[in-house]
């Protein structure tokens, strides 16, 4: 074990049980050196995990909780998706990925890989730019529009492949066709090898707080041409949506993305 850890979850601990703490306090109750305990308020202040009042008493921020439930809440997320990942994955063979935005870029949550030899795939934590992926794109077209407008003006929208969107009113459209078909494309805009399809997961506001997409070659996967895919892509999500989020109102479901119709053949590619 190493010390210095141990002594601050005792201190986080005791804040927790006791409240607002001064510096002897913490010390007695939880029999760590004075000096020990100084140096690691200092720290988590310095972090904004601890604040302390103007009676020079320590306490837990909500900045704690709020790390605390994100990853819980990433956790949940990432078990109720994977079975239905899985079930995509089987049924049409290529990659299926679920990811969170994090600033303007999507980070992976959680990616189920294709058995086929040749495939395009991920690891979880890495991330990708939002504006580019199909992933962040279904996220940002189910987002606040403040967010979408912060994202645009922060900076310019990287051109990643010649396919990618950089245009802000180009890209402001491409949203509005992503909220109105429930689905987003990336055809070649974050690598040129590469095809996918995104659909959001939505709460019960009807904004997005994940999204999940199949992804594969672009010389085999063609989803633009495969009804199946994007209506069992959507509909996955929806239910991901129904699970993970609280009860809906008697009106259904706001904002949720329409399914795709499923009368088609299914795409050989």
């Amino acid at each position: 074990m190493v010390p210095v850890v141990r002594s601050t979850f005792r201190i986080l601990q005791e804040l927790s049980r006791s409240g607002a703490l001064g510096l002897n306090d913490i010390t007695q109750r939880t029999r760590v050196a004075k000096s020990t305990v100084f140096r690691v308020l200092s720290t988590l202040q310095a972090l904004g995990y601890v604040l302390r009042d103007e009676r020079r008493n320590y306490h837990i921020s909500p900045s704690l909780g709020e790390l605390a439930s994100e990853v819980a809440s990433a956790d949940a997320l990432r078990h109720t998706a994977l079975p239905h990942m899985l079930r995509l994955r089987d049924e049409f063979g290529e990659t299926v990925n679920l990811g969170r935005l994090n600033f303007d870029k999507v980070v992976y949550l959680e990616v189920v890989p294709s058995e086929f030899a040749l495939r395009l795939s991920e690891r979880p934590g890495a991330s990708i730019p939002a504006h580019a992926s199909s992933l962040g794109k279904a996220i940002l077209a189910f987002s606040p529009p403040e967010l979408v407008e912060s994202l645009i003006a922060e900076r310019p929208l990287a051109g990643i492949t010649r396919n990618t969107i950089t245009d802000p009113a180009e890209f402001r459209r491409e949203l509005k066709r992503i909220r109105e078909r429930g689905y987003a494309l990336d055809k070649g805009e974050t690598t040129l090898l590469a095809t996918c399809v995104g659909a959001p997961i939505l709460n019960a506001q009807g904004t997005a707080i994940a999204a999940m997409s199949i992804s594969g070659p672009s010389s085999r996967f063609s989803p633009g041409r495969s009804a199946p895919v994007i209506a069992a892509l959507v509909e996955a999500a929806r239910s991901v949506s129904k699970q993970f989020r609280m009860p809906m109102s008697e009106n259904g479901d706001p904002g949720a993305p329409k399914p795709a119709r499923r009368d088609r053949a299914r795409s050989k590619a």
